[in-house]
C-alpha cells in the first residue's frame, strides 16, 4: 500500500500570515522578484510549500552568512554633510554638458 504525502498549497493569505505582511506587499514582492512567483490555477495563485519554505530558508540564512563579522558590532553614526544645492546643480550641469559634447562628437563623426 502506498501513501502519498499530500500538501496544502499556500495562498497569498497564508504567505502574508507567515511573513507578517499585507496582501499588497505580497503582490509587490512578486512583481519586483523578491518573492518567487506563484503558479496560477484557475483564478487563484498558489505556492508549493516546499518551494516557498526553501526560498524563505535561503533568504534568512543567506543574509546572515553574507554579513561580515566586523559588521556584527554596531557602527557609530557619523553625520555626513550634504552638498549645497548650488554645487549639486553645477555638477549636474557639468555632467550634462559633457554628455552633450560627447553626443555631438559622435554625430559629427557619423556625418563626416
Amino acid at each position: 500500500m502506498t501513501t502519498s504525502n499530500a500538501f496544502k498549497p499556500l495562498t497569498k493569505d497564508d504567505i502574508a500570515d507567515v511573513l507578517g505582511i499585507s496582501l499588497r506587499s505580497i503582490e509587490n514582492w512578486v512583481n519586483d522578484g523578491t518573492l518567487p512567483a506563484p503558479k496560477k490555477l484557475g483564478n487563484r495563485v498558489y505556492w508549493h510549500p516546499n518551494a516557498f519554505y526553501a526560498w524563505l530558508d535561503h533568504r534568512l540564512t543567506a543574509d546572515a552568512a553574507d554579513e561580515p563579522a566586523e559588521r556584527a558590532t554596531p557602527v557609530p553614526y557619523v553625520k555626513q554633510h550634504k552638498a549645497k544645492p548650488q554645487a549639486q546643480a553645477k555638477a549636474a550641469k557639468t555632467q550634462m554638458d559633457t554628455l552633450l559634447n560627447r553626443t555631438q562628437a559622435k554625430l559629427d563623426a557619423m556625418l563626416a
